[in-house]
């Protein structure tokens, strides 16, 4: 788990049935811990990461993040302005696991319902009602998940390796530069960060490459090529592509709901 210290929140183990928490955290930074309930999570204003026991998470601003009960689970924001919005609920997992889903207006519009109308008194049937359907309705709202999660590395060569690559994403990395640096052979390295990490080198470094650039894009004084050359990307439109193709919006469109 990576060391931090920004401010440290203390999470509490649980909460009634259709509680909604709509807190401006800024800067966070909790413990390792678990809920009794299913949680829904969906940040503003910055990116939110997650850690679990077998993988880190990144949840992009009006994203929304799918944590299933009893599921250890640890929360960062280095974002100044972050703000949380958090459900929590009484229902079977959908998932054993963490999952990160792009933005449902439909899923934001039951919350902000919720927020306004639901009393979580025991005969409200008005809150009894519509809680009930936001759960049925859950697994159709999150249906598809983004493919953006990270296995942290175990073993002393893939540690040093992997963090090789964070240190230098804005240069032209190459298989054959960082199997050199390592006295391996490319085959060797290729095969041997596959089988610990559980995704190819050049997935690992494409998607640390984009997370970084979601940190970069909040700041608002950096134009979006700046960005793009020091996340190590020459071209502006591939950069913007493959951007789009991962969270469903061009970088001035996330942008622009920062």
């Amino acid at each position: 788990m990576p060391k931090s210290t920004i401010p440290f929140v203390q999470c509490a183990k649980n909460f009634r049935d259709g509680t909604i928490d709509l807190r401006n955290y800024g800067q966070f930074n909790t413990a390792m811990h678990a809920h009794e309930q299913v949680q829904v999570l969906s940040p503003t204003n910055g990116t939110l990461f997650i850690y679990t026991e077998k993988a880190s998470f990144c949840v992009p601003s009006t994203f929304f993040v799918y944590i299933p009960a009893h599921v250890p689970h640890k929360l960062i924001s280095r974002s100044q302005q972050l703000s949380l919005k958090t459900i929590f609920l009484d229902m079977n997992n959908m998932h054993e696991e963490v999952k990160v889903y792009p933005s449902n207006e439909l899923l934001n519009h039951f919350l902000i319902f919720g927020q306004r109308h639901w009393t979580l008194k025991d005969h409200d049937t008005l809150t009894i009602a519509t809680l009930e359907a936001l759960k049925a309705m859950l697994p159709i709202l999150l249906a598809k998940p983004i493919l953006l999660q990270i296995t942290p590395a175990k073993s002393e060569l893939m540690i040093r390796v992997s963090t090789y690559i964070l240190q230098h994403l804005d240069n032209k990395l190459s298989i054959a530069e960082i199997s050199a640096k390592f006295f391996l052979s490319e085959r060797t390295l290729f095969r041997q960060f596959k089988e610990e990490m559980q995704i190819t080198i050049f997935q690992f470094i494409k998607q640390h490459r984009l997370l970084k650039a979601l940190q970069l894009l909040e700041n608002k004084d950096m134009h979006i090529a700046e960005i793009v050359y020091q996340i190590g990307y020459e071209s502006v439109p591939n950069f913007s592509n493959l951007f789009k193709e991962y969270f469903g919006l061009s970088p001035q469109q996330y942008r622009a709901r920062l």
